[in-house]
């Protein structure tokens, strides 16, 4: 089953190559690397023009201005050669086996459309801090939907058939773009997690106030749409408050289960 690996950058240049060569290194071959470089201003969409020139299999789309995340997703997706698409942010690394993993699950369970995985963590420098697991099972990531994100994005291989159905990403939200996604599809979809480490995701631990504020709002506007804003509303200000006084960005820490490293 052929998978399209969605990437998107934005003045990634001093990590990008490194997201790259994690794909070419993967187990499973039958893949392409879409890149949509979103305006990038620092070099970045030379050296990923010089880096497709090598192999016919990445195709880079650049945009001439920032359009956001969001968008930038949305522009990918429509354009995806596979069945299968495979999220990947241009400042993690995919383990080798990454996508033959997810392939296998979801060819062997069609009624999945959005499959994550586990992530190591790491630092700026690359240093891993530990492994964070998030729920497996479809139930349990639905009984804690609004408390924390179901899914590491970069991890998520999602069907081509999931996005044509919810019209993929909501650009009015430019850094919850994947949060307002999974609220709007999780009655509707099944979604899975594979309880292995399978991307080595970067950890910044920190929240400026637009982020805290934007994941407020749309947390309070998906319990709005779903009519629950008095038992499920309350989860936005419990956000907001632990998300000040925490700053340090360790509420992500806590959200999944997290094996420190040695």
């Amino acid at each position: 089953m052929h998978v399209t690996v969605l990437m998107p950058v934005y003045n990634e240049a001093g990590v990008v190559q490194t997201a790259v060569e994690s794909i070419l290194r993967q187990t499973y071959k039958d893949w392409d690397l879409l890149i949509i470089d979103d305006g990038s201003t620092d070099g970045t969409s030379t050296l990923v023009q010089s880096i497709a020139e090598k192999d016919p299999r990445i195709t880079v789309i650049r945009n001439a201005a920032n359009r956001g995340i969001s968008a930038a997703l949305n522009q990918g997706w429509k354009q995806a050669r596979g069945h299968l698409i495979a999220r990947m942010d241009a400042d993690d690394v995919s383990l080798p086996q990454r996508l033959e993993r997810q392939v296998l699950f979801m060819e062997s369970h069609p009624e999945v459309a959005v499959l994550g995985t586990g992530v190591q963590l790491v630092d700026g420098q690359g240093k891993i801090l530990g492994v964070a697991l998030p729920p497996e099972q479809h139930q349990e990531l639905v009984h804690s939907m609004y408390r924390r994100t179901p899914f590491y994005h970069s991890s998520v291989m999602v069907r081509q058939s999931f996005y044509e159905a919810m019209n993929g990403y909501d650009e009015r939200w430019r850094r919850s773009e994947d949060t307002d996604l999974w609220l709007r599809s999780y009655g509707h979809f099944r979604f899975h997690n594979l309880q292995e480490p399978l991307i080595r995701y970067r950890f910044s631990g920190r929240q400026t106030l637009r982020e805290i504020a934007e994941r407020t709002l749309m947390l309070a506007y998906a319990a709005y749409r779903e009519g629950r804003l008095l038992t499920r509303g309350w989860y936005a200000v419990r956000f907001v408050a632990l998300s000040l006084v925490l700053k340090t960005g360790l509420w992500k820490m806590r959200a999944h289960r997290l094996v420190l490293a040695k």
